[in-house]
């Protein structure tokens, strides 16, 4: 492969960078369905991340060691990463591995709709430590509302054939559920699904305005209200089934710790690490990647294919943005009371509702932070009262 352009650089970045802590790459940005909330552009593109993509991040990443974490987990995501033939990873994970394994602690992850999970696919989850999360809405009257194929049919049957194959093996696995208002009007039997399944935690992400897809989930607020009811049956839901959920887990254990303000990888540079298809690479908000906004270079500092590549000497629009979501985030630290709690938002929702990431509050803020804080610190209260004076 030629090397590719890259953007014009700039000056140094902002002092405080990193340490790096997460990898998403995208090794294909296919997917095999074509759930109705889905924002992402390029989902019918049918390309693999070539072998030389993954060794140039390798080397990157090699090169700023400096700027890693003690930990670094290296996470497939976008698209339907199975996709990729499972050769693709068990090359990449080879490469990762010999060029990060002398300077940081690697761990591999990567989310999946579960269709295409098999035996050979197991094989390589087992043989490579790597952690599974699964997309499931629930049991087939919500998953099959919203996650469907391109002819428009249900994929529950497909999700959970592949999960059973997760299962017979003794592979743990982790759900990410999107929230809608179907999910709260069918709150049991949703609860119930998951109580069934068992899986090693729970994730919750109320369908968001983002890219080209327009949510109007928050329209009028009554969302919101059933929302929060929602959150504390998923505390009951927590502490009756031993499985985390985990916005309220970590939001619980950031409260208890007390380490404030929150650091916020979807607004500060460089805690976390974006890779598309083609080498192109970005920080902040994952989703960025693929979306056009010419005045930030489309959200894209580089390429890891450039023979400069570099994960500091950032484009000038690059840099821009990096200012600009700065700025927005000292506008949501003089306004918000919960800043100390979230950090400043993210980048993509404020890009996408506000038309700019200079702005403060956004819809997902007040449901990922604000909802979930309310409803945490309430049920601590509630605690400390039950527990009588010390």
């Amino acid at each position: 492969m030629s090397p590719p352009s890259t953007p014009t650089p700039c000056g140094p970045p902002p002092e405080r960078l990193g340490p790096l802590r997460r990898v998403i790459l995208q090794s294909t940005s296919y997917c095999n369905i074509d759930c109705r909330y889905c924002y992402l552009p390029d989902r019918d593109r049918r390309r693999v991340m070539p072998v030389e993509v993954v060794e140039a991040v390798g080397g990157l990443l090699a090169r700023s060691s400096d700027l890693l974490a003690e930990s670094v987990e290296v996470r497939w995501h976008a698209g339907e990463p199975l996709m990729a033939p499972v050769e693709h990873y068990r090359e990449a994970t080879r490469v990762l591995r010999r060029a990060l394994g002398p300077h940081t602690d690697i761990r591999f992850s990567l989310q999946t709709n579960a269709t295409p999970i098999n035996g050979a696919w197991c094989d390589f989850f087992t043989d490579e430590d790597v952690s599974v999360g699964v997309s499931v809405d629930g049991p087939a009257l919500l998953h099959d509302a919203h996650r469907v194929t391109r002819g428009g049919r249900g994929t529950f049957a497909r999700t959970m054939a592949g999960i059973g194959h997760l299962q017979r093996r003794g592979i743990a696995f982790d759900v990410i559920s999107v929230i809608t208002p179907l999910t709260l009007r069918h709150a049991d039997e949703h609860l119930a699904f998951l109580a069934d399944l068992r899986p090693r935690s729970v994730g919750i992400n109320p369908e968001e305005t983002e890219g080209d897809h327009r949510s109007s989930l928050f329209d009028g607020g009554a969302f919101l209200d059933g929302y929060r009811s929602f959150l504390r049956r998923l505390l009951d839901f927590q502490d009756r089934t031993g499985i985390p959920v985990r916005r309220l887990a970590s939001m619980r254990a950031q409260v208890l710790r007390a380490e404030l303000p929150l650091r916020n990888d979807q607004i500060e540079p460089l805690l976390t690490l974006s890779v598309d298809v083609d080498g192109n690479l970005s920080s902040l908000s994952p989703e960025l990647l693929g979306w056009k906004a010419p005045a930030y270079d489309d959200f894209v500092f580089g390429n890891a294919l450039a023979p400069d590549a570099s994960l500091v000497d950032w484009s000038v629009g690059f840099r821009r943005l990096v200012d600009d979501a700065a700025a927005g985030r000292e506008a949501c630290r003089s306004t918000c009371g919960y800043f100390a709690l979230c950090g400043g938002g993210a980048v993509a929702n404020k890009w996408t509702e506000h038309g700019t990431v200079t702005s403060t509050e956004t819809d997902a803020c007040r449901a990922n932070i604000q909802a979930v804080v309310d409803v945490v610190l309430t049920s601590l209260e509630r605690e400390a009262a039950a527990a009588g004076p010390r």
